[in-house]
């Protein structure tokens, strides 16, 4: 896997009322985004939570023992911040910095995170987000992994939930960000057909390089709409690692607790993943360059029919309409 990741966010830890364990993930997997921690402005002082409970709370006591075993074997344990729910980056904005800021920092410490994962959700200034960056890069070192999450049509600065421009961010402190979890679902794109991956990569003169963009897709249709089977997902990738080799910036899956392809096992899909990207990086050691052309064309074609696809839908939708206002 050298050269590309694969990920899961791991938010769900109980599924009807039995423990997701993440255990068979070793092996298989480089990071682990463990999902959702919560700035909450009422509790000042004690304003963080994992999704609905504190942390120290002995509902994770579990949890916290199989991620021992998880850093134990290599991988690295990334928090992620923030999400769909409101009000985290409002309790880090100038005013409330210094109250909530410090819960932030103890909770990274008293669990030994490697990283956290900025899912901004929230309109949020710009000022908000580079500061916390920044702040995160100097009190836990060089090593401390930053990534963000924003929807992937927002890197070619299209729909965007986070209020700021990904590109100008990336240019006031991208040395600082290790790269960016974009969302390739939900109406904000897809990560088959592929071009999309291609067009970040090549947008602004390529400021988001391919290795500081991991796909993230969804691993099971209920969680979300835009899903992509693993068959398509795997053919991406195939693809994209033929035409950016070990740059390719890798995959992440949302979410573990459901993935499929084999229900029941969720591990299979980050197994499948893991297997692809090995078993592809291994041939384009020596891919020449109309390998990689090939590649690319495919891609393109996948792009064509989309929009060809696209066009005849935008007719249809225009002669329908046509027919209902002449009231036929």
């Amino acid at each position: 896997m050298d050269g590309s990741r694969v990920a899961v966010y791991y938010q769900t830890q109980y599924d009807a009322g039995a423990y997701v364990s993440p255990l068979p993930l070793v092996g298989l997997i480089t990071h682990l985004y463990l999902a959702a921690y919560h700035i909450n402005s009422n509790k000042v002082g004690d304003s963080i939570t994992l999704n609905d409970h504190k942390p120290v709370d002995a509902y994770y006591d579990q949890m916290w023992t199989d991620i021992a075993d998880l850093r134990d074997n290599d991988i690295k344990i990334v928090g992620m911040l923030g999400g769909a729910a409101p009000g985290t980056y409002s309790c880090l904005e100038p005013d409330a910095w210094d109250t909530y800021y410090p819960d932030l920092y103890q909770t990274i410490l008293d669990y030994d995170l490697d990283g956290m994962d900025l899912d901004v959700e929230q309109y949020t200034d710009i000022e908000v987000v580079a500061r916390l960056i920044n702040q995160l890069k100097a009190d836990f070192g060089e090593d401390f992994i930053i990534t963000l999450a924003p929807v992937a049509s927002a890197l070619t600065e299209g729909g965007n939930l986070s209020g700021f421009d990904y590109v100008e961010l990336e240019s006031r402190v991208g040395t600082n960000i290790s790269w960016y979890n974009a969302q390739f679902y939900s109406g904000f794109g897809s990560i088959f057909p592929d071009d999309q991956y291609v067009s970040i990569v090549e947008h602004a003169d390529g400021i988001f390089p391919p290795n500081k963009v991991v796909a993230t897709t969804l691993t099971n249709p209920n969680l979300g709409g835009g899903y992509v089977s693993p068959d398509s997902v795997v053919q991406s990738i195939q693809d994209l690692i033929a035409v950016y080799g070990k740059q390719f910036g890798g995959v992440a899956g949302w979410e573990y607790f459901a993935s499929i392809p084999e229900a029941g096992s969720p591990w299979k899909w980050a197994q499948l993943m893991r297997d692809t990207i090995g078993n592809v990086a291994a041939k384009v050691m020596s891919t020449s360059t109309s390998t990689k052309d090939e590649a690319y064309q495919r891609i393109m074609a996948r792009k064509a029919a989309r929009e060809a696809a696209q066009a005849e839908t935008d007719v249809d939708l225009l002669s329908g309409y046509r027919v209902e206002s002449s009231g036929q």
